[in-house]
């Protein structure tokens, strides 16, 4: 569940960064901020495999 817009989130995120970051580490937090969000999502969704799943796939390549 989330308890704040993506906005929000993302205002934190830059925020957190030194006034010296250039744009593209800017973009670059933004992107992976999104990528935990959206897995967490899947998580709470039920679109998520367990850990011996995982080894198991890995196992395979």
């Amino acid at each position: 569940m989330q308890l704040q817009s993506p906005k929000q989130d993302a205002l934190e995120a830059i925020q957190q960064l030194p006034d010296s970051v250039d744009f593209d580490e800017i973009v670059y937090r933004l992107y992976v901020l999104s990528k935990i969000n959206q897995g967490m999502k899947d998580v709470e969704e039920g679109r998520g495999i367990s850990q011996e799943e995982l080894a198991r796939e890995i196992e395979q390549w």
